[in-house]
């Protein structure tokens, strides 16, 4: 991405600038939220499955026990268990799971938004900020369709980087992580109105949503990316557990869904040296970032993304896209 000079300190690229500052610095508080409502949930399982253990002694109880660690993370519900939950009312791909007749090579810089919930937070939840009502990401699609944009995978946009493949004139990416219910229930049909797919980031272990929901969004044309098995700060893991959640995610999901599962998502943006060296030795061709900012071809493993969170209504995607 090609720098800016600015035009003094009231003209509108400082005052852009300033308003990337505000939004970077909330993002970091986001995350540090996230990471300690993660080791909340954490702390929780272990204390389970430790009162269980004791409880119930050793052998048959075995299986109850990984039961109910994993209701308490997931609410009952196993992201990795089959045909439960709603069907897949959405079957066939999507136009632009394919390229398109009037899609040229694109080598250039592309946005990818970052969502999460979608919907309104009932009573206290841990960070409000990451839910999208349904009306404005509604309202951020067609945005985003009447301004010429078209949504496409980062397996597409990886494809014209490296290997000559074609994209719309002005893609975007519209990626979704963790495995939220709503990412099923309401973007899959939101996005298959325009024609388009998405990338879900999913935890091997503990989404809310089932593997029918998955499969149904790959049959749609979605790409699935890895986001680690626990949802843990990967800067903080050993080796041997670095490469559990890294490269074991990437396993789970290839064999339970029968993906390439090509690309990974740092959890909460966390990532240094080491992190890159185990995502790079795992296969991934890329891995996003909650750095601000379009993603570029010439850092695969720290893609930048723009956080879309419930303040940032139309104008902040507008305003996202626009300081590109």
């Amino acid at each position: 991405m090609a720098n800016r000079q600015t035009d003094g300190p009231e003209g509108p690229d400082a005052r852009r600038e300033a308003l990337n500052t505000r939004r970077a610095e909330r993002r970091r508080q986001i995350r540090r939220r996230r990471l300690v409502a993660s080791g909340v949930i954490m702390a929780a399982v272990i204390a389970v499955v430790a009162v269980i253990a004791f409880a119930g002694g050793s052998g048959s109880d075995h299986g109850l026990t990984h039961r109910a660690a994993t209701d308490v993370t997931a609410g009952g519900k196993n992201g990795g268990s089959a045909g439960q939950g709603a069907k897949g009312s959405s079957s066939g791909k999507v136009r632009n799971s394919k390229p398109q007749p009037d899609w040229e090579p694109h080598a250039g810089p592309v946005p990818i938004l970052e969502y999460h919930v979608l919907g309104t937070p009932e009573g206290e939840v841990p960070y409000p900020e990451l839910y999208v009502s349904r009306p404005d990401f509604r309202h951020q699609l067609e945005w985003l369709d009447g301004h010429g944009y078209q949504a496409v995978t980062l397996e597409q946009v990886e494809e014209a980087w490296y290997h000559g493949a074609s994209l719309p004139s002005k893609p975007v990416v519209l990626s979704f992580d963790d495995g939220y219910r709503p990412q099923f229930t309401f973007a899959l049909p939101q996005l298959r109105k325009h024609g388009w797919a998405g990338v879900l980031n999913l935890k091997a272990e503990g989404s809310d949503l089932y593997g029918s929901n998955v499969r149904a969004m790959v049959n749609a044309g979605w790409e699935v990316a890895a986001h680690t098995i626990h949802h843990l700060d990967l800067t903080e893991l050993g080796g041997e557990q670095l490469a559990e959640e890294v490269a074991g995610s990437r396993e789970i999901l290839r064999r339970e869904y029968g993906v390439p599962v090509k690309n990974f998502c740092y959890p909460a943006g966390r990532f240094d040296d080491t992190v890159i060296a185990a995502v790079e030795a795992a296969g991934y061709v890329g891995a996003t970032t909650e750095i601000p900012g379009y993603a570029n071809r010439d850092a695969p493993y720290e893609l930048a993304r723009f956080e879309i969170l419930g303040s940032s209504g139309v104008s902040g995607v507008e305003e996202d896209l626009a300081s590109g």
